[in-house]
Parts: structure tokens; C-alpha cells; sequence
């Protein structure tokens, strides 16, 4: 018998290669025509902490993680105790653990899954080759649970290069013969988990922080400055190298100060900029914002949510920027912001995200988050796009020119600098339509209303969300939560208990019209959102935007929401919850 999909863990301390496990076995995965997708489970620690690479496989495209994994790898069991909640085992899941590997995790026993000892270390290998070049058990778990599902030696071999690219001739012979090891020992084994049949079709494995990056370079943007930060440091890596064979520039400012007002310098210059950061960064940032805001500059600001408050959980998800990027800044400061619904929707909403800030002449925060951004996944191609925008550069008449000018436009041109008779000063103080300082009352309230009429008339047309299914119990929701909450909706559906689920993209100004639209019918509206203090919930009921009963599902990361317990919970009676 074959199955439609399958759910892994490689898991160990850190520095054992789980990531590198299960990166080998999605590729292979992959590059044999099925759908994939991989999270990460790993602490602060640059090493002797935790890691987990869970892995998911199918014939069809997958969205949310699962209820229950079905196999769980241990290449050791390092601090398993401090992630394994985030790692639902049940007593049809099967545990493969090394014979050298210590005694089992109490958390891992008390699942009651099955355990499997095998040997993960190639007996043939000498003292001394472990001694010098470690046991390799990463390579031989990818190998070996590569074979279980039924994925060709071709492509794990593959896929392995691909890992290693120009490691030298000794490094890779020993992983070529790890991956020999845990073939072998597969084929070995008794037990079943072979995929039904593949469907190979073009498609990308891309992360979620690559496809953001991707969509920012699709809309135009050419300078980057930031200061590394986990889980956005990755977007960067990638980022770079590319950004340059586009002729653009990307710069390590000292800190997120810099690295802001670097990113309002170039804009003011005329070049698309961008900068990327976590929940500690968007803080500090928080100033420069409101800078932006004042002198009307473009900018875009990617967001990669974590855990908090303070230095919080670094290597872990949460949602709960949706304060801080709506309302951060003293003063009415309106910006705004997006949030990406999937892996995929990364791409398009990363370049909608330039098209905003330019044609507004505003800061745009995207609020992504540790476990949408650092995803890896099998997506279809997408030709979806947003329409292409720019900046307002043509100034018209120099003898009439007024930079800040008050009229039925409140998006005014803002000529490149050097632009003969169209000189102005992008100014923070508040100034006059020709960018003079003054202390007016009434200067100000008109330069207050012209930015506000400005974010207030942005149209986001069809990209404000998208709304799927129409039963009369809705679940709202944003980002990571999206895929849970769609998981959810399709096993109720099926079971004759229709719920629909509205996906924003848009948070900031609130699609109110677009979300009452998508509501209209509904008997039950539940908020779906992962941090403590339902922050979604509450901005959106403070706008008028929900049903007064409305209610909240809101709970702090780094444990995701699971499609059980969101179905459980909306097979309870109606109970408001604030």
C-alpha cells in the first residue's frame, strides 16, 4: 500500500545536521515530483542547543503543518525536552533512534510512539574516521528515510551534491558514503511509508523570506541597508549576492538606526530602498518612521515576526508586531501594512509592497514572521503580479512647483534631487507646502490631513484578501495562521459543517467595506491570531470592522495553531471570548 502524504522530524542538538537532513530529503523530495514542505525548530545557540527540521511531503500541495507527525528521527536526543511540545508524536508515529544515542527523551517516551533502534553509523567506518570526520548520521538519516518513502537513490545522490557544492573530494566522499549507509539500511527495514506515484510538474522550492526577497527585487528595488537580525538574516544572505548582478547596492549599517535613515537618504535620492529586520529592529526603527511618514519618503520595511517582548525567543514565531507596525511613533503617524498569506503570496506581496511605497510616498511595513519566513516549500509557478507603480517625479511648472502642496491630490511629485528648479528638503519638523519649517496651527493640521486623506485613499482592490469557502462560521486570520485556519475549514466543510476563512493582506488602513463584504451572512466570526493579547481582534472591533460578538482565538507562540484543535474549537458552542 502506498500513502498521499508523509510527516518527518529529523531532530538533534545543535551542530548534529538535522537542518541539513531534512533540506537533502525536501530536495529529493522534489526533485522526484512531489510537493514539500519544511519548518525549523532550533534555539538561540549557535551550537549544543536544539534543532528540529520538520519535514512534509505529499502528492498535492501542502499548506499547514500537521496534527501528528509520523516519524520522528533522533540523530541524538541533545535538549529534545525543550522544543518537544512543538513536536506532536501519538502512538501511531514510529521513532528511529541511534544505537549509540543515549537513553530516550521522557517527553519522546511518554508519547507512546514506537521506538526503532538502528545503527546509524556505517560499520565500516574506522576509529579514525569518526574521530576526524564525525559519524555523519545526518547524511545516512536523509538516505535512509529517503528510501522508506520510496525516493530514488538518484535523487537523494543529487540532492546531496547539490548540499555539499565544492566541498572537497575526501569531505564528499565520506557523505556519499553515509547516504550509501542509511540507503542500505532502509531497504533493510520491514516497515511501510511508500508515497503513492509523484505528479512532476515545474515548480520552486523556495523559503518564505527568498520569495519576499524575490517579489522586492521584481518591483525595483535597488538599495538595501540593514543589521543582521534572526529569523530575517536569512532574506539577507540571499538577497545580497542577487541584489548585486542587478547593479544594485546592499550595506551592513552598524545598527537598525543606520540602517533606516540609510534606507531614507537613498530613497530621497530616488532609488527604491528597502530595509529588513525582527520585532527588536522595527523598535529602534520606530523614529525614522515617523520621519518617513513627515517628509513623505518612500520605504519598505520587512518585518520578520519573532517571539517577544525584548530579546523574546529569537529562533521562534510569533504575531504580535501588529501594534508596533500600525501605531508605532509618537504623533498620527498612518503607514501602511501588509502581511504576506502564504509562501507563494510572499512573491507577490513583497513587489506590491515597492509598487505601495513609491505611488504613496510612504513606508510600507510587510509583517511576515519566523515560521512563513524561513519555510521551505514546494510552490506552483505563479504568474500572479500586482500592477506595476512609481513615484510621481514630474514636478510640472518650477514657478508653481510646492513640493507639500495642498489640493485635491494629496500624493504630490516629488522631482529626483538635482532636478533643475525643483529643489526641496524632506523635512521632519512640521512645514509649509514649499518645505519651510512653521509652528501654524493651521499649516499643520493641513499637512496632518493631506498625509492622512493619503493613506486613507489607498485602494488595494482585489489584494485587500481573498475569502475562501461560505458557511456561516467565518475565521479571520493573517500570515501563518492562515494555513491552519484553511486546514481547519476544509475538514469541517467535509464533514458537513461549512466554515469560511478570510485571509488579509491588507492590515493597515483595515479593508473595513472588502472584510463586512466577505463576513456578510455569517452567524459566528472567530479571530485567529498568535500572540497574547489579540491584538488583530481588538484593532479590528475598534474600527467598527467585526461584529460586535465576535470572537478571539489568540495565544502567545512559539506552539503554532493545529487544524484539530482550531476544528475543535469551532465545534464548540458559541462562547464570546475577548
Amino acid at each position: 500500500m502506498t500513502r498521499s502524504s508523509i510527516s518527518v522530524v529529523f531532530a538533534g542538538s545543535g551542530g548534529a545536521g538535522a537542518m541539513t537532513a531534512g533540506a537533502i530529503f525536501l530536495q529529493a523530495a522534489a526533485r522526484s515530483g512531489y510537493y514539500g514542505m519544511m519548518t525549523q525548530l532550533f534555539g538561540a545557540q549557535v551550537r549544543g542547543g536544539e534543532a528540529a527540521a520538520l519535514v512534509q511531503l505529499s502528492i498535492g500541495p501542502i499548506e499547514a503543518q500537521p496534527d501528528c507527525y509520523d516519524l520522528f528521527v533522533a540523530l541524538d536526543w541533545g535538549k529534545i525536552e525543550s522544543f518537544a511540545p512543538e513536536i506532536p508524536l501519538s502512538e501511531k508515529s514510529i521513532v528511529y533512534h541511534a544505537k549509540d544515542g543515549g537513553a530516550i527523551a521522557p517527553s519522546i517516551a511518554k508519547t507512546k510512539a514506537r521506538m526503532i533502534e538502528i545503527e546509524m553509523t556505517d560499520p565500516q567506518m574506522t576509529a579514525l574516521e569518526r574521530a576526524l570526520r564525525g559519524k555523519r548520521v545526518n547524511i545516512f538519516a536523509a538516505g535512509f528515510v529517503g528510501t522508506l518513502v520510496g525516493l530514488s537513490e538518484k535523487s537523494l545522490k543529487e540532492a546531496l551534491a547539490a548540499s555539499l557544492g565544492r566541498k572537497k573530494a575526501d569531505v564528499v566522499a565520506g557523505n556519499e558514503k553515509a547516504l550509501a549507509a542509511g540507503i542500505a539500511a532502509a531497504k533493510r527495514q520491514t516497515e511501510n511509508f511508500l508515497l503513492a506515484e509523484a505528479n512532476p510538474g515545474k515548480r520552486w522550492l523556495i523559503t518564505g523570506n527568498q520569495a519576499i526577497a524575490l517579489g522586492t527585487l521584481r518591483g525595483g528595488v535597488r538599495f538595501v541597508a540593514c543589521y543582521p537580525i534572526t529569523p530575517a538574516t536569512d532574506l539577507v544572505e540571499w538577497l545580497s549576492p542577487v541584489l548585486q548582478k542587478l547593479g544594485g547596492k546592499l550595506v551592513l549599517g552598524e545598527d537598525e538606526l543606520a540602517s533606516i535613515n540609510m534606507v531614507l537618504g537613498a530613497s530621497f535620492g530616488g532609488t527604491p530602498a528597502m530595509t529588513v529586520t525582527s520585532g527588536p529592529g522595527l523598535s529602534l526603527m520606530i523614529e525614522t518612521i515617523g520621519l518617513a511618514v513627515a517628509a513623505e519618503v518612500p520605504a519598505v520595511l520587512i518585518d520578520v515576526m519573532r517571539g517577544g517582548p525584548s530579546t523574546g525567543i529569537p529562533s521562534k514565531m510569533e504575531q504580535s508586531d501588529i501594534n508596533l507596525a500600525v501605531y508605532g511613533g509618537h504623533g498620527d503617524a498612518p503607514r501602511i501594512v501588509i502581511a504576506p498569506m502564504s509562501v507563494a503570496d510572499c512573491i507577490c506581496t513583497g513587489e506590491w509592497a515597492v509598487y505601495i511605497a513609491e505611488a504613496h510616498q510612504t513606508p510600507v511595513i510587510v509583517l511576515s514572521d519566523q515560521l512563513l519566513g524561513q519555510a521551505n516549500e514546494v510552490i506552483e509557478l505563479t504568474s500572479k503580479r500586482p500592477a506595476a507603480a512609481t513615484r510621481r517625479t514630474d514636478g510640472g511648472d518650477p514657478k508653481t512647483f510646492k513640493r507639500y502642496a495642498i489640493g485635491p491630490d494629496p500624493v504630490t511629485p516629488m522631482p529626483r534631487p538635482g532636478t533643475p528648479g525643483f529643489g526641496w528638503v524632506g523635512d521632519g519638523l512640521t512645514h509649509n507646502e514649499i518645505c519651510v519649517p512653521v509652528s501654524s496651527a493651521s499649516v499643520h493640521a493641513a499637512q496632518m490631513k493631506k498625509r492622512a486623506d493619503k493613506i486613507a485613499r489607498f485602494e488595494p482592490g482585489e489584494l485587500w484578501g481573498e475569502c475562501w469557502g461560505n458557511g456561516d462560521t467565518a475565521i479571520v486570520a493573517f500570515g501563518s495562521s492562515l494555513a491552519p485556519a484553511r486546514e481547519a475549514a476544509r475538514r469541517l466543510t467535509a464533514a458537513g459543517r461549512p466554515v469560511r476563512v478570510v485571509g488579509l493582506r491588507v492590515i493597515s488602513p483595515a479593508p473595513i467595506a472588502q472584510l463586512k463584504k466577505a463576513l456578510a451572512g455569517t452567524k459566528r466570526v472567530v479571530v485567529l491570531e498568535q500572540n497574547l493579547g489579540a491584538q488583530l481582534y481588538h484593532y479590528l472591533l475598534g474600527l467598527k470592522a467585526l461584529p460586535a460578538d465576535a470572537e478571539s482565538i489568540a495565544r502567545t507562540g512559539p506552539l503554532p495553531f493545529r487544524p484539530a484543535e482550531i476544528a475543535a474549537h469551532l465545534g464548540h458552542d458559541h462562547v464570546n471570548s475577548s
